[in-house]
């Protein structure tokens, strides 16, 4: 018998591209008012508190919506509609943005934009991991979590200044409304309904989940570690990604253009690292990878303040870095979903976001606000380093859960099992 030779343009394959579109687009809205925010400050008269709390209000209404609907979704079964209509959802919240007069019109379309947003990760990362195969879970999620880096991080920066530039910065938002729409349409007609009892033998029936079922996800260790690792990673991640650009334009003096540049490499080195580490963890395992590299998280911050004044150092050192956020995708979503019954990955991963957002994300940037208007630009990328500390110890609580090290560990033991 000859194995037939998969096409690389299988199901598997579209999707993925599909949903890394998506999920790329999700933080290329969410972070543009980031970058945006030296434009949107002098005409609107913001200061960096009042953007902390811009900061914050998405985060608290993401962590919310995210378990509630990542929830909804997992009893009703339907992720393809619901998916579909948060797409559009936040897509209007996006276009939205160029609209804003003030503080308070801006406060509530970024609540907006957290409510729409927010459900969209963990539906994204849950269906994936139902059509992954085993081999490819953290290829597939490390490359979607990726995009995040690439078009967030890299693109979105380097866009959306030289829109505002050219134009006006509510222009910027205009322009990243169509995309959502059009992805919208095309999952529309081409997404299949995830089945997630696929590739359980007996179980490939769709069987409704249980509220027992739903309750164990609470219960069990790695979510509860990973959600307490997301606390202070979500801090890390949102008081370095918001303020690095104004410390780089107010304490470096950059033109808009030099730290555009760092940012994008800077995303360049996030996508990169984050699809390369979760790809070496399907054959190194979870736990090895995600040690080092959130150690590695701690030096980041410190890079930045240190070799701020030389570009081309700074460079050099802020793509090395940003190996910290690297495992990202491996605590965030893949550990946690592995960790529990297929049907609840959405929930267990959106718990992760829940607290994350919420307490991490919404407090940090405030925080980080305070202390910048109070101290110096310097103070959010000290409180960035501790913060990394925290989920560095943090890490050496979780239990390994990649395939090919917990099947060994299953091998090994019915070896013992067996000889005794």
């Amino acid at each position: 018998m000859t194995n037939k030779k998969l096409s690389f343009f299988r199901y598997e394959n579209n999707l993925l591209i599909l949903l890394f579109l998506v999920f790329g687009l999700v933080f290329m809205d969410r972070l543009s008012i980031i970058f945006l925010f030296p434009f949107v400050a002098e005409e609107l008269n913001l200061n960096n508190t009042q953007m902390g709390m811009l900061v914050g209000a998405t985060s608290i209404a993401w962590g919310i919506s995210t378990l509630l609907f990542a929830s909804v979704s997992d009893f009703i079964g339907k992720k393809k509609l619901t998916l579909i209509i948060f797409i559009l959802g936040f897509s209007i919240a996006t276009f939205t943005s160029g609209l804003v007069g003030g503080l308070g019109s801006l406060i509530l379309v970024r609540l907006l934009m957290g409510i729409t947003e927010g459900p969209v990760i963990p539906l994204i990362q849950s269906t994936m991991m139902a059509e992954s195969t085993p081999k490819r879970r953290g290829t597939n999620l490390g490359l979607i979590q990726g995009s995040a880096s690439i078009m967030g991080n890299a693109i979105a920066p380097v866009l959306v200044v030289a829109i505002a530039v050219a134009t006006n910065w509510r222009y910027s938002f205009f322009a990243l409304a169509i995309p959502g729409i059009i992805l919208a349409v095309i999952l529309m007609f081409y997404m299949k309904e995830p089945n997630f009892n696929k590739g359980l033998g007996t179980n490939d029936i769709k069987v409704k989940p249980t509220f027992q079922e739903y309750k164990s996800v609470f219960k069990t260790r790695n979510v509860w570690v990973s959600m307490l690792m997301a606390i202070f990673y979500m801090t890390y991640l949102l008081v370095f990604t918001s303020f690095m650009p104004l410390f780089l334009s107010g304490v470096s003096n950059y033109s808009t253009g030099q730290y555009g540049a760092i940012l994008g490499i800077m995303g360049v080195g996030m996508f990169f690292w984050q699809f390369l580490l979760p790809s070496l963890s399907d054959k190194l395992g979870r736990k090895t990878i995600i040690v080092p590299a959130t150690f590695i998280a701690i030096l980041l911050p410190l890079a930045v303040a240190v070799f701020h004044a030389n570009f081309v150092v700074l460079a050099i050192a802020v793509f090395i870095l940003t190996i910290g956020f690297g495992a990202q995708p491996l605590y965030l979503a893949i550990i946690p979903s592995e960790s529990v019954p297929r049907v609840f990955a959405a929930t267990a991963i959106a718990c992760v976001v829940l607290t994350g957002e919420i307490i991490g994300g919404t407090a940090g940037p405030v925080i980080a606000g305070i202390l910048a208007d109070k101290f110096s630009l310097y103070a959010p990328l000290w409180l960035a380093s501790g913060t990394a500390v925290v989920f560095f110890f943090l890490s050496f609580l979780l239990r390994e859960t990649a395939p090919v090290k917990v099947s060994r560990n299953i091998s090994e033991d019915s070896v013992i099992t067996t000889t005794i």
